[in-house]
């Protein structure tokens, strides 16, 4: 027990000297599921940082957004204030515009969301940047963008994020290249939803890969979303094993 507390402390004060704050404490977002909790630093994703979703092929773009969302809720759970969700309007072209009831299965409070389209990247970027000031007390940033990023783009969003605490998760399109400053990694395939006795929707699941997570490792799970707790659970633990690519539609109907 000892030896546990010493190396929570030692975590800390990792997280601090990486903060644009010092003297800030360091908010974790725990997934609530030990398996995936232990690959983090600290006890869940960093608070205060910037945290990439990326989409394993162009068809589980929803599935990713769905991922982001759920991202967006556990955060809000630790943290108090509005939920700012900034995208540049193509990133929509496809797919159609987020939809009310299905954030609210998600469990996103509507009433609690600031939804701000832009016409360019540069300008969702410039958006994210200003949602992330300490005085606008938002308590999660989600973010899309069309295009790449560099690596002196993200380093800005991940500080912004540390200077107020709130953490950024960003969506980016499957062909992302490039050097990021991002804390974590992920990519998100699709995978079929689990029904219930009557053939209906009971839950959205993910195949989700942490390809990226500094001081932690990496993992894969199949991961699947309780609409009714708003958390997470693990169906499966995937060992060593790519995403599959389109695996299946039904998460994306649920998350889009």
């Amino acid at each position: 027990m000892q030896r546990t507390q010493h190396l929570d402390a030692l975590r800390q004060v990792v997280l601090r000297l990486e903060s644009a704050s010092p003297d800030a404490t360091p908010v974790s977002l725990p997934f609530g599921v030990q398996e995936i909790d232990r690959h983090f630093p600290g006890s869940g994703l960093t608070g205060g940082a910037l945290h990439e979703v990326i989409a394993a092929s162009h068809g589980d773009r929803t599935a990713a957004f769905g991922f982001a969302v759920a991202l967006a809720v556990q955060a809000r759970a630790v943290r108090h204030g509005p939920v700012a969700l900034i995208a540049a309007r193509r990133c929509f072209a496809d797919f159609g515009e987020p939809y009310g009831h299905g954030l609210h299965r998600l469990g996103l409070d509507v009433g609690q969301l600031v939804l701000v389209e832009t016409r360019l990247d540069q300008d969702a970027l410039w958006a994210m940047e200003e949602s992330l000031r300490p005085e606008v007390g938002a308590a999660v940033v989600a973010g899309a963008v069309e295009g790449d990023l560099d690596l002196t783009m993200s380093r800005r969003l991940n500080l912004a994020a540390a200077g107020s605490g709130a953490p950024l998760i960003l969506l980016r399109p499957p062909a992302t290249m490039g050097t990021s400053a991002a804390t974590t990694r992920w990519r998100v395939a699709s995978a079929p939803a689990v029904r219930d006795r009557f053939g209906s929707f009971a839950c959205c699941r993910w195949n989700a890969a942490l390809e990226r997570c500094r001081n932690g490792r990496p993992g894969h799970w199949l991961l699947e979303w309780n609409h009714v707790a708003h958390r997470f659970g693990l169906a499966e633990i995937l060992a060593d094993r790519a995403p599959a690519a389109g695996a299946g539609q039904d998460s994306r109907r649920l998350a889009g």
